[in-house]
């Protein structure tokens, strides 16, 4: 966990806002006798702290006491692009859509009412030139969101940004849920996923799973899925860790953290009537 720290701070550099900040997380604030936390999304720290918090919100408030069969994950796959700071209009238009789309469901059927979700908006980035390695699906999947016809390196950083979500669909149909959302602008090949919850596992377990998945904030290239605990054990096997560019890392640092900044703007949520 460290690694990925010490590569953020050296992305950032010590004349940034944020590196005094990160830099202080986990000491002791003797004045206030209280440990500090710089509350940044990357800081591996802070981000496991958080998990334990939106684990807690989850289990304790928004899906108490709801059965597996009526919990699914949802992943929705939002364009890609090469401008990061474009990205923000695309997450609130589909907050917007969601929002709507739940409030009309709604209006004409009442088992919509016990329909709720809370969502964590999430980062991956390629180069541009990777577009032909892709496997099928994700190659059909970034062609119809809208891969960028242009750019000025086949190095060039695109950004993908998605949604992974917990939902609970009290009577509705995992495919009801699915097909509405299709319906609503989200008919891209494989742009929406929805996965009915693990039922040998039990509800609580695949939540925890969900949120460990949804707040990972790796910034590997090689990344996907795997867990910091083995990525740690490797180091040991020989294993290098692929980072991002400092200028990637840098970006998606000042991106988490610009307007109200860190965890929250990446929380979403549609709560039950």
């Amino acid at each position: 966990m460290q690694e990925q720290r010490a590569q953020v701070l050296l992305a950032i550099g010590m004349m940034h806002p944020l590196y005094d900040r990160m830099a202080a997380c986990g000491e002791m604030d003797e004045k206030h006798n209280n440990m500090r936390v710089c509350g940044v999304p990357l800081c591996p720290r802070c981000f496991l702290r958080r998990r334990g918090k939106e684990t807690g919100r989850a289990l304790g408030q928004a899906f108490a006491d709801v059965p597996n069969e009526q919990m699914a994950f949802l992943t929705l796959l939002l364009e890609p692009t090469l401008d990061l700071s474009t990205v923000d209009a695309g997450i609130q238009a589909t907050k917007r859509r969601i929002r709507n789309l739940v409030a009309y469901q709604r209006r004409q059927d009442p088992r919509w009412n016990l329909v709720q979700l809370t969502g964590w908006w999430e980062m991956d980035r390629d180069n541009y030139g990777d577009l032909t390695e892709f496997g099928r699906n994700k190659r059909i999947a970034m062609q119809g969101l809208g891969w960028p016809l242009f750019a000025k390196r086949l190095e060039s950083t695109v950004w993908r940004p998605h949604l992974h979500g917990i939902v609970a669909l009290g009577d509705v149909t995992g495919q009801e849920f699915a097909d509405a959302l299709r319906a609503r602008g989200h008919d891209a090949p494989y742009q929406v996923s929805l996965k009915p919850f693990d039922r040998d596992q039990s509800v609580v377990r695949n939540i925890k799973g969900v949120i460990r998945y949804a707040l990972k904030f790796r910034i590997e290239r090689d990344f996907k899925g795997a867990s910091q605990e083995n990525c740690d054990a490797t180091r040991g096997l020989g294993f290098v860790r692929s980072w991002w560019s400092k200028g990637d890392i840098r970006e998606y640092v000042e991106w988490l953290m610009c307007k109200r900044g860190g965890f929250e703007r990446l929380r979403f949520v549609v709560r039950v009537l």
